[in-house]
């Protein structure tokens, strides 16, 4: 089970954090984001599997694949940029974490619109 693993590496990096935050708070930083990072590597298969079965959806449902590559980005998208917004949060920078968010929101945003527009055109066609 993965998760254990994860939780695992999550508790060891906490722990390390937490020693080395009273002496050397510049390194416990540094051990938090590496912590971090190993968790995100540990779940790329996950994620691969993720892609696969959007993939064989968008395969069935007949969508264009420029539809599936906006998906994919817009996943990823939300993914790093919760990620580093954490990440920046834990440094003690919330005003700035929040600007990463709101940054994510709008390229989310501008992504999607080939979505918006093919989603529009289809009701359009429909309702003729």
């Amino acid at each position: 089970m993965d998760i254990i693993k994860i939780a695992a590496v999550g508790i060891i990096t906490a722990f390390c954090s937490l020693t080395l935050k009273e002496s050397k708070s510049g390194l416990s930083m540094v051990v938090g984001i590496a912590g971090g990072c190993i968790i995100i590597l540990m779940l790329l298969d996950y994620f691969a599997d993720i892609f696969a079965a959007i993939s064989s959806m968008i395969d069935k449902a007949g969508i264009q694949s420029n539809i599936l590559k906006s998906v994919i980005k817009i996943i990823g998208i939300g993914y790093i940029t919760e990620f580093s917004a954490g990440i920046v949060e834990d440094t003690g920078n919330k005003s700035v974490a929040e600007k990463i968010v709101m940054a994510g929101k709008v390229i989310i945003l501008v992504v999607s619109l080939p979505i918006l527009t093919a989603l529009f055109d289809l009701v359009a066609e429909l309702l003729k």
